[in-house]
């Protein structure tokens, strides 16, 4: 209820048809997120999670959620010089919190004579408690020695590579009660850090996994739902209807349903499904109606794509066959990797090499 409050008395929004109107946290940030996550607490009164993974479709409201918990982490939690953090891919990503989080300072009396707003470095500094909120993203080389109280990652699946999340990992080790959460919506490669917090998320709410001090919550459409049926586009979306407009959303499948690209991205922005590629250029539907077994390519013109790996890909030789007297063609595809990394790549990859 503390957190709850703080943002209703002491933030408002700045964007969009909300400007300028206290910051009520809606039914899912309050009862999914908010209440487990700060109420659930320990036997010493500290917080129970210290870890966290939020997964929910793009336009509902996770990038304005975490500017006010950074602004509550720093200001309303209890931790005297406090270290905020929020971190993202590059700097225009870093950018978003920061910013909505800096114009909910500028448009609240309370909190602009309280914090000093530096947007050249993306810091709000309390000079009262020496806090204070800094956006860091993960094309600036020096995070080390960081003593963190909070550290809001935003967007994990953009992040090319696991260093910016190892770096920040232990940040808030010599802390009382540090919070480690990332926000993301769904991603496509599997061998993703964001991959394997999704992963961890999910097998800890399956009971797989048992780590109490991990909180996981995610909002998605299940790979075999209708992606075209506006129940499955209210289920994966906690704001429809709210932030999230009935109307443009059935604009956008219907461009979809058009383009196996199209598809690809509302599926995963709207729907926050993981799908296999980033844009796709062949349905599944289609792909699967080519499997049959090829026929006999003696006296066949062929034609051959070689794509050689230099250090982690596989190396791959490709044989298509032109088509015979059905118009088919037959698709011969050979693929390597070295075999002496084979079994590293399978723990890497979960792949059986």
């Amino acid at each position: 209820e503390r957190v709850r409050t703080f943002f209703h008395r002491f933030l408002c929004h700045s964007k969009g048809e909300w400007a300028g109107q206290p910051f009520e946290l809606l039914d899912w940030q309050w009862d999914d997120i908010v209440a487990p996550l700060f109420g659930w607490q320990r036997p010493d009164g500290t917080r129970r999670y210290r870890r966290g993974y939020i997964e929910v479709p793009k336009k509902n409201g996770k990038s304005c959620l975490f500017s006010g918990l950074s602004l509550y982490l720093l200001l309303a939690d209890g931790e005297p010089g406090a270290e905020i953090y929020s971190a993202a891919v590059d700097r225009d990503q870093a950018s978003i919190v920061f910013t909505e989080a800096a114009n909910m300072v500028e448009s609240s009396p309370h909190l602009e004579s309280r914090l000093q707003v530096i947007r050249s470095t993306k810091r709000i500094v309390d000079h009262r408690s020496q806090s204070f909120y800094k956006a860091l993203s993960a094309d600036v080389p020096a995070k080390e020695g960081l003593n963190a109280h909070a550290i809001l990652l935003d967007e994990l699946h953009a992040q090319r590579n696991r260093d910016l999340w190892d770096t920040l990992r232990y940040a808030g080790a010599s802390r009382r009660q540090p919070l480690h959460l990332a926000i993301t919506t769904a991603g496509y490669d599997r061998h993703s850090i964001c991959w394997e917090q999704h992963d961890y998320a999910r097998k800890v709410a399956d009971g797989t996994i048992e780590d109490l001090a991990f909180f996981g919550y995610i909002r998605a459409a299940e790979p075999e739902d209708d992606w075209t049926d506006p129940s499955v586009w209210e289920k994966a979306n906690p704001s429809f209807g709210i932030t999230l407009s009935a109307e443009q959303f059935a604009e956008d499948c219907r461009e979809a349903q058009q383009s196996p690209a199209k598809e690809n991205s509302f599926r995963r922005y709207r729907l926050n499904q993981w799908t296999e590629q980033d844009v796709r250029w062949l349905s599944l539907e289609r792909w699967d109606a080519c499997g049959r077994e090829p026929t006999d390519q003696e006296g066949r013109t062929c034609f051959a794509g070689l794509d050689l790996s230099s250090t982690t890909d596989l190396s791959a030789l490709v044989l298509v066959f032109e088509h015979d007297a059905d118009g088919v063609y037959d698709v011969l595809p050979f693929f390597w990797v070295p075999e002496e990394g084979a079994r590293n790549r399978e723990r890497r990859d979960h792949v059986p090499y």
